[in-house]
């Protein structure tokens, strides 16, 4: 028998008769006691609800981007997952993708790879360490997710640099956080495709994910196409330099702990 409480149990405001959620805290009325078809029925809602704050925070990041950004920033916030969990959630999902079917995409570029081999056979192509390649390739697939999530405040600082408008430093880590976190979800749907087309299909995820960046903060700072494609280039260069910075110190680091043992 439901039993309508008058005052809400997560924060004591009281409640109308026909309230179905608080309006101090937003928090849902429960009626009925705890069963096991609830259980499963509220985790069914909860997780693959068209409602959910998840799902509902990638949408509107896809179809208005711009307002997503503008409402958090602004203290809009209760209505979406928090950038830095929206992030996470993408990486992790990413991971697992990876994890379970690395093998299987790995299978089938290697043997794309046979097939290039024998096709150019002659023109330099056969010299070409194919296990080596295999396992470069393998290992950019499998900490991907690692980098971007590293790589987050450099993004950050490009993007603050290039965009620079009145924006902060921090709301360019929420900004960069929500476009990496849908850059992951766009990778993923792109290895899927990959297994079930052809491996090179993934390689169009690089692409994606320079579509989403500028087209996302072209929203936000209402560039038109060819400024946004300006800007894109611009950050492009700064990653692509701070990355040969990166990967230079690494290598000399290296080979000074090298000499000194």
């Amino acid at each position: 028998m439901e039993t309508k409480p008058k005052t809400c149990k997560n924060c004591n405001e009281k409640l109308r008769k026909d309230d179905r959620y608080c309006s101090n805290c937003g928090a849902k009325i429960v009626y009925n006691r705890i069963t096991l078809k609830r259980i499963l029925s509220d985790a069914a809602e909860t997780v693959f609800g068209w409602d959910n704050k998840y799902f509902y925070t990638l949408r509107s990041l896809v179809l208005k981007p711009h307002i997503v950004l503008e409402d958090y920033v602004s203290g809009v916030r209760k209505r979406y997952v928090h950038p830095f969990t929206f992030l996470i959630i993408g990486a992790t999902l990413t991971l697992l993708t990876f994890t379970f079917f690395l093998d299987q995409f790995m299978g089938n570029l290697e043997a794309f790879n046979i097939r290039l081999v024998e096709r150019y056979n002659g023109m330099g192509v056969k010299d070409l360490d194919l296990d080596r390649v295999d396992k470069v390739q393998a290992e950019i697939l499998k900490y991907f997710n690692i980098v971007t999530l590293l790589l987050i405040p450099l993004y950050s600082i490009f993007t603050y640099t290039i965009y620079r408008k009145t924006f902060n430093y921090a709301e360019h880590l929420v900004f960069n956080a929500f476009v990496q976190g849908t850059g992951f979800i766009f990778a993923i749907v792109f290895f899927y495709l990959s297994l079930i087309t052809h491996p090179m299909v993934y390689s169009l995820t690089t692409l994606a994910i320079w579509f989403i960046h500028a087209y996302i903060f072209g929203k936000l700072f209402r560039l038109n196409v060819g400024m946004s494609f300006l800007k894109l280039i611009l950050f492009n260069i700064m990653s692509a330099v701070s990355l040969i910075v990166i990967v230079g110190v690494m290598v000399l680091i290296g080979i000074l702990i090298a000499y000194l043992k």
